[in-house]
């Protein structure tokens, strides 16, 4: 505590959070996951934005976080990008069984990182702001029945988090694995 009567009713903090990555990625599953425990198989496209607050406790702080999902669609790349200049945080979702959705991934790090589009100024503006960035492998689940050379190993995901400073982690939205914790190891 700061030492000042503590007020209890001051409000929590807010975290904005983007969940981005490709269309299949599982960024829906992901948040129903994260907000409700609970997993549907058929869940359809996100158009546009959509979003979810979550009360989670942050270093025994309670913290609220909003969480948008953007849609993986390339035409609403455009509205993604808006949300990324006011967000906290961004969540890149890739599926682990997926090679197509891991090399969009770097795509979108890639664009993060350079604010490309011209209607877009820099993301990352003045400087040492840099939005944290974690790399999640969703559909863990899914590994144990590819084959070998299927897929992408963890090792590919670790390497590309590392090359540009990011987070980190392989979830799955269907069994729960790692879902809260990627969330709670960026809001801090």
């Amino acid at each position: 505590g700061s030492g000042m009567g503590e007020q209890p009713t001051a409000p929590s903090p807010i975290y904005r959070l983007v969940l981005a990555g490709d269309s299949g990625a599982g960024k829906s599953s992901f948040l129903l996951r994260l907000c409700r425990n609970e997993f549907r198989g058929d869940i359809s496209s996100t158009l546009g934005v959509d979003f979810q607050v979550k009360e989670l406790l942050v270093d025994g702080e309670q913290t609220t976080l909003q969480i948008w999902d953007t849609a993986g669609q390339e035409r609403y790349h455009s509205i993604a990008r808006s949300y990324f200049r006011k967000a906290h945080g961004v969540l890149l979702l890739y599926d682990i069984s997926s090679q197509s959705s891991f090399l969009r991934v770097r795509q979108w790090i890639e664009d993060i990182e350079n604010g490309r589009t011209p209607s877009c100024p820099p993301l990352l503006q003045g400087a040492g702001t840099t939005l944290p960035l974690m790399l999640v492998g969703n559909k863990s689940d899914l590994r144990a029945g590819l084959p070998e050379t299927a897929g992408v190993p963890t090792a590919h995901g670790q390497r590309l988090a590392m090359a540009h400073n990011c987070l980190f982690c392989e979830t799955s939205a269907k069994d729960g694995t790692n879902v809260a914790e990627a969330v709670l190891h960026l809001a801090r």
